[in-house]
């Protein structure tokens, strides 16, 4: 189903790669179209916290960042990134940025990473680009969790509680599966909330598992509203992930990647 190149050079998608390749992300997307319970965007030098950054860079900058900072990188450099630190599908600075990237590193994988909202929309605008990789946050398919772990979501308007889990669900979804009719090479991300999310996490790698490629089972980190949650055990995540890999193959090696990350993960930069 997917061709070999796709899979043996991204560090995010391929287990052997994780301690051999670069990945750079570049922090283009500033503004969000929901609001995670977990999450609060923060600027901040130091600290491997998903949706962080130093600053917002624009599209105008990329071309001589990404040359200052590969000058730094001894590894091979296989993957740009725009994960954040809002939501790249609703910044059009990324779209912008991904045709940037495409004309000057057209050999250089295209990733980004997505809550999935608006991922069915705009799946021809990333083919457009030669995205190859997208990366979705699908934390539940049950709406009434959905609730609990997102304070709003914006499509269209507002929606709050219940309708807003309703609303992020079934996009979620519909996207992952359309995006893997495209042909797009699909990994989820899946943030493992102990009292909220916990027993469901298994539910989440049935459904994705015709669709997806790979799952990344992912630590709570407690932020915001969940400042007063615990992280999970190593215990818990190993069996979520013993238990999921019946359905779909499981990432071991997630580093928590800010959105302005680069050089191979795990390594100091």
């Amino acid at each position: 189903m997917y061709q070999q190149y796709e899979l043996l050079k991204h560090p995010c998608y391929n287990n052997c790669s994780h301690a051999k390749y670069s990945r750079i992300h570049l922090p283009v997307a500033k503004r969000c179209n929901i609001q995670c319970n977990y999450c609060s965007r923060k600027f901040s030098k130091k600290g491997n916290v998903p949706g962080t950054c130093e600053r917002i860079i624009s599209p105008r900058e990329v071309e001589s960042y990404l040359e200052r900072i590969i000058e730094k990188i001894p590894e091979e450099t296989t993957t740009l990134g725009i994960s954040g630190p809002g939501e790249p599908l609703f910044n059009k600075e990324t779209f912008e940025t991904l045709k940037i990237v495409r004309e000057k590193y057209p050999n250089l994988y295209r990733c980004v990473a997505t809550n999935g909202l608006l991922l069915e929309d705009v799946i021809d605008k990333l083919l457009e680009c030669d995205v190859t990789h997208v990366t979705v946050t699908l934390n539940t398919i049950y709406p009434k969790t959905a609730s609990k772990i997102y304070s709003w979501v914006n499509y269209g308007k507002i929606y709050y509680g219940l309708e807003a889990g309703e609303v992020i669900v079934e996009k979620q979804i519909n996207g992952i599966i359309e995006a893997s009719k495209a042909g797009l090479l699909i990994k989820i991300n899946t943030v493992y909330i102990p009292g909220i999310n916990d027993r469901e996490v298994v539910d989440v790698a049935k459904v994705v598992s015709n669709y997806a490629y790979i799952m990344n089972i992912m630590p709570l980190i407690p932020n915001g509203k969940f400042s007063n949650l615990r992280m999970p055990t190593v215990e818990e995540i190993e069996n979520a992930r013993n238990a999921a890999s019946r359905y779909i193959r499981q990432f071991y090696h997630c580093k928590l990647c800010r959105a302005d990350a680069y050089g191979v993960p795990g390594k100091l930069f």
